[in-house]
């Protein structure tokens, strides 16, 4: 057994969020110090040389004397003035090019005339530096500047300063700039613990009202603190929320309309309680009943049996007791040819035409009507109406809705049943007392009316088989929608042609004849008109030719597509294991079939369509349920490869023999991929991604690829990476 492998425990947002902003602060901070420290100690060396050249300002002028007296006397009391007026200085050299030099110090001055090169450098240039004297063993500002006098190179001065206040002013500058970062490292921590709170504030809300959600408070809302980023996704976790409460409510209403349905003995007094439910439930201005009145002399209408209004003060609906409504002639056609083949009809009210608005109250924004069938006979409609905005109506509502409407049509046929057997137990007595015929007649019609509960039983079941079914019934759907696509192009490429077609240039020929009918000789020798008619007729001629070799063309694809729904539909009507038609056929002809139904969209899109077909032996197989999977394959990676922006879109085509007795269809798209999450759900019902789709499709063709003894597989890289699907079939059926 596997063990659950557990998350990393991580810092939360706040602590990331302030640790993030408190190292932003810290770098800067370090970028400052290491910045203003260098720029300190700059101006503090800057000061020293400044004193530096004074004094060798100040010793130059009385070395000039000395130099032309040779009496270095004023040299040794100057520089013992200045040491003594000066404690920072720690010493003074005048040196000779010869190597003579002067030294002047704390204690006191010597002539030496050996003193190391460094005392006389070559680059004669004035330089200064800290560093370490050996001849007064200590560390210094030096500064040297060389010695001219009356274009002579004399010699050089050379000045020693003390590092005490540079050392001391250096210890200042550290000591500050640490506290004050350590003062600026607090405070910012601070301050960045307070900013990523309040950041992170709505987004800890926002995750408080997710959870609540998740454990089933559907009351609960995220408050609206600003129009940000923030406050739009708090927006859409409103609506999100909002919208499954009210399914929720919707659904908790149709269990109520069912219990009170199925245990009132006369449906027609519990239809108001029901109206309210569903009404209050789907936040409605209005729900009624219409019921068929198919006698009246203007054809089928409805009249208005019950209506519930809500108590709200924006409903600007008014009660309409015994309302009638003409469903034939009065622009309610649409509506009523819908309904009466049981579909739902759910529209706004900028979706109606112009008459179907006229016939709608002005105050509605949208509505709902669903058929109730009683007996599979259209009995009447459902309606739910919404007066204070255009409400777009869920597929959750509808099928709820739907169902609200089922069970108050089998609520009818119920109670039909009891009146029946009550009125037959009420004259069974009556009956047995005139005549032992009667007795019998009663018998049997007690035994009808039992037969007619089993109906309204078997009704029911019927109910819950259709629902299995339904999926069936929607893979069947997509395909035919799949091939008639091809045929509405088809149809639409055969108006184009008959709108540009040759017939009127014919027809113009004809009149000009028939204007000369009795000159035609003369007019067809001498008539400019005329010379130019054969040549035209023959003109004429080739083009009628090629439209109807086009034409032809264009009718056999619609031909072959319309046989192919009548495949797709016998094979719905044979769903109960009745077998398909077994032919054997060629691998590459069923691509090529595939490949004729869809040419029309692959080239309307500039899909460039490439074939690998290596000779494969015939198959046998349903060949019309393997035209379905192929046919929605190829549509899908159209779909896939045309959602790219850019780029080359192609589509591989090809045939493998994986093993003895196995083919495989291989359908490669450069499309925009499926991501790794998807792989696994990519043949759910009603998984899709794409906008539009409906999530039939592909679960449909994997289960008719089981059916057939073979199996539907697909691989993809990822997002933008392409798809490949893959059909493998037997080549004989088990």
């Amino acid at each position: 057994m596997s063990a659950t492998v557990r998350p990393k425990r991580s810092l939360g947002i706040t602590q990331r969020t302030a640790l993030l902003s408190w190292l932003v602060t810290i770098v800067t901070l370090l970028i400052f110090v290491v910045m203003i420290i260098p720029f300190q100690r700059r101006i503090f060396l800057e000061n020293l040389e400044s004193k530096a050249r004074s004094v060798a300002a100040s010793l130059r002028n009385i070395a000039a004397g000395a130099a032309i007296n040779e009496d270095y006397s004023s040299v040794v009391d100057h520089a013992k003035e200045m040491l003594q007026g000066d404690t920072s200085l720690a010493y003074l050299v005048v040196t000779k090019n010869d190597g003579f030099s002067l030294i002047n110090d704390r204690d006191g001055w010597r002539a030496e005339t050996n003193l190391p090169a460094q005392w006389r450098p070559r680059r004669r240039e004035a330089t200064s530096g800290i560093d370490y004297i050996p001849l007064f063993k200590q560390r210094v500002f030096h500064y040297s500047q060389p010695f001219d006098y009356s274009g002579i190179q004399w010699g050089w001065i050379h000045i020693g300063i003390s590092l005490d206040s540079y050392d001391r002013s250096m210890a200042t500058v550290y000591r500050r700039t640490i506290i004050l970062a350590v003062c600026c490292i607090a405070l910012s921590l601070l301050a960045s613990v307070v900013y990523a709170r309040r950041l992170v504030r709505p987004l800890l809300d926002l995750r408080a009202v997710v959870q609540r959600v998740t454990q089933g408070d559907l009351t609960a809302r995220a408050a609206l603190h600003s129009d940000d980023e923030l406050g739009q996704l708090a927006a859409s976790v409103n609506s999100m929320t909002e919208s499954l409460q009210r399914r929720d409510r919707i659904l908790q209403s149709v269990r109520v309309t069912a219990e009170r349905l199925f245990t009132s003995d006369d449906w027609r007094d519990t239809i108001p309680e029901v109206l309210a439910q569903l009404g209050t439930a789907a936040n409605i201005c209005r729900a009624r009943v219409f019921e068929n009145l198919p006698a009246e002399p203007q054809g089928l209408a409805g009249i208005q049996r019950f209506e519930w209004l809500a108590p709200d003060p924006r409903n600007a609906l008014r009660s309409s007791p015994e309302q009638r409504l003409s469903w034939r002639g009065a622009g309610l056609d649409r509506l009523a040819s819908l309904l009466e083949s049981g579909e739902v009809f759910a529209a706004a009210r900028h979706e109606l035409s112009a008459t179907e608005q006229a016939a709608v109250d002005p105050a509605v924004q949208s509505f709902l009507a669903v058929p109730i069938l009683v007996r599979d006979t259209w009995w009447g409609v459902l309606e739910f109406d919404v007066c204070t905005a255009n409400r777009m109506w869920s597929d959750a509502e509808r099928d709820s809705f739907r169902a609200a409407a089922h069970m108050l049509g089998t609520a009818m046929e119920r109670q039909h049943v009891r009146e029946s057997l009550l009125e037959a137990k009420a004259t069974l007595e009556l009956r047995v007392q005139e005549r032992t015929r009667e007795l019998q007649e009663q018998i049997t019609a007690k035994e009808q009316a039992m037969a007619k509960l089993g109906e309204a039983q078997q009704s029911l079941i019927d109910l819950s088989r259709s629902a299995g079914m339904a999926e069936v019934a929607t893979g069947v759907l997509h395909n035919v929608g799949n091939v008639l696509n091809s045929v509405n192009v088809s149809a639409s490429l055969l108006g184009e042609h008959f709108g540009n077609s040759c017939l009127r240039d014919l027809l113009r020929v004809a009149a000009l004849l028939q204007e000369h009918t009795a000159d035609a000789a003369d007019f067809i020798a001498h008539d400019p008109r005329g010379r130019n008619l054969p040549d035209l007729l023959i003109q004429l001629a080739e083009h009628l030719a090629t439209e109807h070799r086009d034409w032809a063309g264009e009718l056999q694809r619609i031909v072959k597509n319309i046989e192919h729904i009548k495949e797709i539909v016998a094979m719905q009507q044979n769903y109960a294991r009745i077998a398909g038609i077994i032919e054997r056929v060629a691998p590459a002809d069923l691509f090529e079939d595939t490949v004729h139904i869809n040419e029309r969209f692959l080239a309307r899109h500039g899909v460039t369509l490439e074939r690998d077909y290596p000779s494969l032996p015939l198959i046998t197989v349903d060949k019309h349920k393997v035209l379905q999977i192929l046919i929605n394959l190829v549509r899908n990676a159209q779909h896939a490869v045309t959602a790219r922006p850019t780029g080359n879109r192609r589509v591989l085509l090809r045939l493998a023999q994986p093993a003895p007795g196995r083919v495989q269809f291989i359908v490669t798209d450069n499309g925009v991929g499926i991501p790794p999450d998807n792989l696994t759900r990519i043949f759910t019902l009603g998984f899709t991604t794409r906008r539009g789709g409906h999530g039939f499709g592909l679960h449909t063709g994997a289960l008719a690829a089981r059916e057939l003894g073979g199996s539907l597989t697909v691989h993809s890289d990822g997002h933008d990476r392409g798809a490949t699907f893959t059909l493998e079939l037997p080549e004989a059926p088990a």
